[in-house]
Order: C-alpha cells, then structure tokens, then sequence
C-alpha cells in the first residue's frame, strides 16, 4: 500500500512539474507573439506570421506576404487606409482578404449566371467573363477605400478653418505649440472627430519624435490637404525663428474659408446642369401625358365620330 502511494505521489508530482512547465512555456511563447506583432504593426508591412489570428486575417497576411502584393503596394494600400482613418490592427490584412473575397464571389455569381440562363458556351467566352468578374471583384474594394477617402478629407476640409480658429485663441492664449494641438485635439472632439484624431496622432508623434516639423509633414501626408502645407510653413518658421503665430493663423483660416466658400459657390453653379438630366427623365415626360393626353383623347373622338359617319348609310 505504502509503495503505491509513493508512486500515485510521484506520478502526480511529475504531471503538475510537466504542466507548469507547458504552462511556462506557453506564457513565454504568447509574449513573443505579442512582441513580434508589435514590431510588425510598427513596420507597417504584412508578413506570414499568422499565429492566434483568424483565419480571415491569416489569408490577407499570406497574400499580402507574397510577390503578387509587394511591398510598395503595401505601403500604398495602408496610406489609403489611413487617409480614410482606418487605424486598426490587421486592417490591410482584413482590406486584402476582403478584396480576394470579393474576386471569389464574383466570379462565383457569373458562373453561376453564366450556367443558369447557359449564356456563351464557347469556353473563351466564358473565360473572358469570369476574368472581367474577377478584375472587378478585386478592384471594388479599392473604389469603396477611394470613396471613403474622400469623404474624410471633405469632413477635414470642413473642420479645418474651425480648428485654426481655436489654435488663434490657443496661440493668444500663451500656450505653446503642442499644448495647443493637444488642447485643439481635446475640444474638437465632439463637433469634428476626424479633425480632432488628426492631430491627437500629431500631439502623439510631437512627444515621441525629436523634431515637431516631421510630425507636422507627417500631418499634410495623411490628409493630403493642400491647405495645411500653409498653415505647416507658418508653424515650422514659428517653431524656427519664434515668430508669432496668431496674426498668421488668422489670415490662414480666412484664406481656407474663403476657398471653401468658392468651392460651395462653385458646386451651386454646376447644379442647373446636374438637375437637367433627372427633369428630361421624370418631370418631362410627366407633363408631356398631362398636356397631350386631352388632344390625343379629342383626335380619337374626332376620327371615331367621322368613321362612324362614313359608315352608316
């Protein structure tokens, strides 16, 4: 009895040593991981590492990680990204694996197509179809980004002359330059978010790098604004001779609101020629049934009356 008990105790030391040790190395193996996504998402660049990910994520990264992809497409792709303000980890690798997808289930749906109503049975036919799915199913992605992409650098546009106004007020204030982004970053919050983001990541890097002016060209390369490369010039010189900022802010936020007015100027002029196309479709043919319906009505009665009359004896 005594020897089985000393076995059942040493049996159970030696799995509790194994398990621990498992768990030792497990621990030591998830920090790795960790630390290893982390120098990649600081690279910017996608590589085959796919451990403790989705499988939607792993397919992105391996596609991204082939020559098909490359590198400076990879660099572009994530500048789009960004400019639309997607910041989220794995998000070119989710981009990628959408844009394969998309190649997948378009191709599919014209097969599909092309079996059901059993269109172009000459194979060259329907190779050139499924190819013109696939462009196009890969490519839709792409022009969603683009879209996307405008449409935050019109909001920056939007809320930029507002934010100069209150780095006026910041600057007259006595703040100093990145206590007054990091102010404008906080107030601007809820009236213009992407405005606010945009230079919260300028406040981050101005901590972080030893020259503000890189932080600050950092800043026009992600909106892509022709405006700020301005209002960028102005607080490089005031970061380099201490020239004051404010007068300067101040004519630099009403030069933007007076483009952005001409800009609203211009667009209204354009609408009488947009609002021609949809009166031709509906509204025209509309009022032709209102105004001809009667005379084609009196037309019918006229030659049915004289029909009749020729007709009867």
């Amino acid at each position: 009895m005594i020897d089985h008990a000393a076995e059942f105790w040493v049996l159970v030391s030696a799995l509790t040593a194994a398990a621990l040790t498992g768990f030792k190395r497990w621990l030591i193996a998830d920090r790795d991981r960790l630390q290893r996504s982390r120098l990649d998402a600081f690279r910017g660049a996608v590589t085959a590492q796919n451990d403790g990910v989705s499988w939607y994520r792993q397919l992105g990264s391996q596609i991204a990680a082939s020559p098909f992809i490359g590198v400076v497409e990879q660099q572009r792709l994530l500048k789009l990204l960004t400019a639309a303000g997607v910041k989220n980890r794995g998000s070119l690798a989710n981009f990628i694996a959408t844009k394969v997808c998309g190649a997948i289930v378009s191709a599919g749906l014209m097969w599909m197509l092309l079996e059901w109503r059993d269109w172009l049975t000459i194979m060259g036919f329907r190779l050139r179809a499924l190819g013109i799915a696939l462009w196009l199913g890969w490519k839709l992605p792409d022009f969603v980004l683009n879209r996307m992409v405008k449409r935050r650098r019109l909001r920056l546009e939007h809320g930029m002359p507002d934010a100069l106004d209150l780095l006026v007020v910041c600057a007259e204030a006595g703040l100093s330059l990145n206590q007054s982004i990091e102010e404008l970053s906080r107030q601007l919050r809820q009236s213009h978010k992407d405005v606010a983001d945009e230079f919260s990541r300028t406040t981050a890097e101005m901590q972080v790098l030893a020259d503000f002016g890189e932080a600050l060209d950092n800043l026009v390369d992600r909106t892509g604004l022709p405006d700020l490369r301005s209002l960028v010039a102005t607080l490089k010189q005031s970061l380099k001779f201490g020239t004051p900022l404010a007068e300067s802010l101040r004519m630099i936020a009403s030069e933007m609101r007076a483009t952005r007015q001409a800009l609203y100027e211009q667009r209204a002029a354009r609408l009488p020629v947009l609002l021609a196309i949809p009166m031709m479709m509906f509204i025209l043919p509309c009022l032709l049934m209102i105004v001809g319906t009667p005379v084609v009505l009196r037309v019918m009665e006229v030659f049915h009356a004289f029909h009749m009359g020729v007709g009867t004896p």
